[in-house]
């Protein structure tokens, strides 16, 4: 089992290193090619829609084949899919490559997670998730650098290498895991949104933070008449703040309780809102700022990931796991797009209500949410993944 979550493991941050750096190199060719900046954003922002749209499939998918056909098939859509980037010269082509990317990231995405918060420990889940969160982190931090220093249609071959040739190890091996298909309404999405409502929440808030500090910032920042450099560093400032808060957050849930974890956390955060104002006059409290909010952003991310791991196994944690993802890819097409919209209402005042706001609605959920998990009866078959 190990060996398979290991395998996975590596497969996925290979997919996610591509990605990183091959939306960048996307954005590049199209600019050169005379698509313009809306055009551009749009056509990126499909690899979202393409997850939204296969995503809701999947546990069925499981259910119907296995996990690892799922796993497999998701990654040929997506090493496909960074192809057909590099032939890419109409619109349409550019459209239906970065779509057939997100579509493949619909399979795959939750496969790890589960496996993930399945194989792991009872007394370890956070720190398991913790642990390749945070590698998940490293590898989008390293593929825009990886990119810059390639030819971005380099760029396509090199992600397409690192998505295919990590399943090399899985051709013509058989997969033992399999999901029970005779209760799928008991592991429905709904089913499970009505047992944890706080799951989706706090995954939607997430995602929203996560990516939508990042666009936040450097538009504030801009209209703070920062440098370009400056604004863009600051947006990094974010993603080292996310990148280091992931693995202590899964640690610090396994001898703690998650809920009141994530409820400490968005707690900070929204005090640290609270300080924006004073960026005008001390521009130098910007950076502490946008270090809390990475490090709030990427724990509660992780943080909820490990509230599910202790609450749903078996088919209802794929289940689960289906519907964080989708939580959390709506939250992170949501919160750069309203992120921008406040900022040009005020660059301080904006994202300060904005991002208040939406931290405060998960307190309710962190203090009311149930802290046993599932009885037995609420589960259904166990997941036991191994490779012969």
């Amino acid at each position: 089992m190990i060996r398979l979550l290991l395998l996975l493991s590596l497969s996925t941050l290979g997919t996610v290193l591509g990605f990183a750096g091959a939306l960048p190199a996307a954005a590049v060719v199209m600019e050169h090619q005379g698509w313009g900046s809306g055009a551009i954003g749009v056509i990126t922002g499909l690899v979202y829609a393409g997850v939204l749209c296969m995503v809701p499939f999947q546990p069925w998918v499981a259910r119907r084949f296995n996990i690892l056909w799922a796993y497999q098939t998701g990654s040929l859509f997506t090493g496909a899919g960074f192809i057909a980037l590099s032939m890419a010269h109409s619109i349409w082509a550019w459209a239906g490559a970065t779509f057939l990317i997100g579509l493949g990231a619909g399979l795959t995405w939750p496969v790890t997670d589960v496996l993930v918060a399945s194989l792991a420990p009872a007394d370890k889940k956070g720190t398991w998730t913790g642990l390749f969160q945070g590698s998940v982190g490293a590898s989008f931090a390293l593929g825009p650098f990886i990119a810059a220093g390639l030819d971005p249609h380099d760029m396509f071959t090199a992600a397409a290498a690192f998505t295919l040739v990590p399943l090399l190890p899985l051709i013509g091996r058989q997969s033992a895991a399999r999901m029970d298909s005779a209760d799928c309404d008991a592991a429905s999405l709904w089913r499970v949104a009505w047992l944890a409502p706080e799951l989706p929440l706090l995954g939607f808030i997430g995602g929203f933070l996560e990516n939508g500090t990042q666009t936040a910032v450097t538009l504030s920042a801009l209209g703070l008449d920062w440098t370009e450099e400056s604004a863009i560093a600051l947006a990094g400032i974010i993603g080292i703040g996310a990148l280091a808060s992931q693995y202590p957050a899964g640690r610090l849930a396994d001898s703690s309780c998650s809920r009141r974890v994530i409820g400490i956390t968005l707690i900070i955060f929204t005090s640290s809102c609270l300080l924006l104002p004073l960026s005008g006059s001390m521009p130098s409290i910007y950076w502490g700022i946008a270090f809390v909010w990475g490090t709030a952003g990427g724990s509660i991310h992780t943080l909820s990931l490990t509230v599910m791991a202790q609450r749903f196994s078996g088919a209802r944690l794929l289940t689960a796991t289906t519907l964080m993802v989708i939580a959390y890819t709506a939250g992170g097409i949501a919160g750069p797009a309203i992120a921008g919209h406040a900022v040009s209402w005020s660059p301080v005042w904006g994202p300060m209500i904005l991002f208040a706001a939406i931290a405060l609605l998960g307190l309710p959920r962190c203090s009311t949410a149930h802290q046993q998990p599932m009885s037995s009866s609420d589960l259904t078959t166990e997941v036991t993944p191994t490779l012969s």
